[in-house]
């Protein structure tokens, strides 16, 4: 996975305790809440770094803008796509605890997730229940 998410959020900690020094409270607090809210949809220490399409084959699973069925498509995976970049799911429990679930727990959990994903260039968000963990061969 890439740096630049953690690094960005390095700098703006950085930037939010200058304010906090400069005695701009509120500021600060507000950035600091920012910077916490834009880590929420990056992948979490146990949840895998790349993931494959579990779907029939000849399937393809769409692409959306935003994490919701209601949003543009952007584009499709094919079913035996692999090696999909995981920038982040929300909505759900962290994957470790996802795996290690009952097989009910799993199914309801994974019906909520979206996860954002980079894939051959494209960026964009789609259904959790359709990704598996991609193992390194």
């Amino acid at each position: 996975m890439s740096n630049i998410p953690s690094v960005f959020n390095a700098n703006r900690v950085s930037d939010c305790a200058k304010l906090l020094v400069r005695g701009s409270f509120v500021a600060a607090g507000l950035c600091f809440g920012a910077t916490a809210f834009s880590t929420a949809a990056q992948a979490q220490a146990d949840d895998p770094e790349y993931f494959q399409v579990n779907m029939k084959p000849g399937s393809t699973l769409n692409v959306r803008k935003d994490p919701s069925l209601k949003s543009e498509k952007i584009g499709t995976l094919p079913a035996n796509a692999d090696g999909i970049a995981n920038l982040g799911c929300h909505v759900g429990m962290p994957y470790l605890e996802w795996r290690e679930s009952t097989t009910a727990v799993r199914k309801v959990e994974t019906r909520r997730k979206w996860c954002n994903i980079e894939y051959n260039g494209m960026v964009g968000w789609t259904a959790g229940k359709y990704l598996e963990e991609d193992r390194p061969e």
